[in-house]
């Protein structure tokens, strides 16, 4: 027959409780923290009997009254008694949980990172985009539910909420990561001879890298390689239809065969 005995630990006290004109005792934990409840072997239980004589002298009174109670028929059962300690552990800075949430730091772009970004707006010589999501990246903990793709889509219009899922309450508050892609970084050739017009317009998604953490406002990013560049856009600066690549400078909207020029990313 398995028993478990029970004694005192750290932070607990055993105290009598009158209950229905009965004396009860009972462990009761003097500290406020978690409670750990662990099996003491037979040579550690005896060198805690000498330092605790007190506890252990009360346990004995416990043990002895259970012992009182037994019948005829229980005295003939071999009883197997472990000895079980209850302690209190007190809760402190170190001991407690951290409750803060490191996965948006984790998130934040970097040197080389590969990000998905919304055109803002163009000029002669750059194009000012929003970093939407950094690439290989934990997805949101709600999956989108709740603010993908139900939420107001932010101002300048594009593509992102029709194409696909990204987290649209930032952009809705204007407190996403804001980037530059210049002119001498849109390819790695013929880099005097590119135009920003001809390359990207206001609403496209395009796929790039960061080169560098910028000017301490905009990351500087680059689509100088076959696989970076614009992955979604839509014709007439987001009013027509969505336009597929056809090569490495054009996009083509299939139904009605209008064609826009790109920095298209890997068409085939």
């Amino acid at each position: 027959m398995l028993s478990n005995r029970y004694i005192c630990g750290h932070g607990t006290k055993l105290l009598d409780y009158k209950y229905n004109g009965m004396s009860i005792k009972a462990l009761t934990a003097t500290l406020l923290g978690d409670v750990s409840v662990e099996e003491v072997k037979e040579g550690t239980q005896d060198d805690e009997s000498e330092s605790n004589g007190e506890e252990t002298e009360k346990d004995k009174e416990i043990d002895n009254d259970s012992n009182n109670e037994e019948t005829p028929t229980d005295s003939k059962i071999d009883r197997i008694v472990k000895t079980v300690k209850v302690s209190v552990i007190q809760e402190t800075k170190s001991s407690k949980k951290s409750l803060v949430d490191d996965n948006f730091a984790n998130n934040l772009p970097k040197e080389g990172d590969i990000v998905l970004t919304r055109v803002t707006r163009i000029s002669l010589q750059r194009a000012n985009v929003e970093i939407l999501a950094v690439e290989n990246a934990n997805v949101p903990v709600d999956s989108g539910v709740g603010s993908n793709g139900s939420g107001i889509v932010a101002a300048g219009g594009g593509s992102g909420a029709a194409t696909f899922s990204v987290s649209q309450v930032s952009s809705d508050l204007g407190e996403t990561f804001r980037g530059l892609i210049r002119s001498q970084d849109v390819r790695a050739t013929e880099r005097d001879r590119v135009k920003i017009m001809d390359c990207f317009k206001p609403g496209d998604i395009v796929r790039a890298q960061v080169l560098s953490l910028g000017d301490g406002t905009n990351y500087y990013l680059t689509t100088a390689r076959n696989d970076l560049g614009v992955v979604f856009a839509r014709a007439a600066n987001g009013a027509g239809g969505l336009m597929y690549a056809t090569d490495w400078q054009t996009m083509t909207v299939p139904s009605t065969g209008l064609t826009e020029k790109r920095k298209c990313a890997k068409p085939l």
